[in-house]
């Protein structure tokens, strides 16, 4: 069974809690406190990252997908984001936040540079 980490939007007040999702049940597994806060980046300590990869794979599970808003622009990876998608196996989920009463979720394979749509299924 493939399981997925959870890295919470790291444009917060807080550290936000790496998580893996294990059927119905949530474990935190650590923090990552946001290096960098911006409206229009984020940035994750290098020795954080090292850290989380490293539990999984002693847990040995697989990085599936990876996600994060965009607070003033739509579900759509940025010019960034393309530049910054460096697990192609992953899918890539952008929540955009422009309409605050209804985010558009939208999900994304980024391989080689190009962008095309993947399908999700939200229970």
């Amino acid at each position: 069974v493939t399981r997925q980490y959870r890295i919470a939007n790291t444009v917060a007040k807080d550290a936000q809690a790496v998580t893996v999702f294990n059927e119905a049940d949530v474990k935190p597994l650590g923090h990552l406190s946001g290096k960098a806060r911006a409206e229009v980046a984020y940035f994750m300590d290098p020795k954080e990252m090292l850290a989380a990869f490293k539990d999984m794979r002693e847990r040995q599970l697989d990085l599936t997908v990876i996600y994060h808003s965009h607070t003033h622009s739509p579900a759509y990876p940025s010019t960034t984001d393309v530049g910054l998608a460096y697990y192609p196996d992953a899918a890539y989920v952008i929540i955009s936040l422009e309409n605050k009463s209804q985010p558009d979720i939208r999900a994304y394979w980024i391989k080689d540079r190009q962008v095309s749509p993947a399908e999700f299924l939200i229970t």
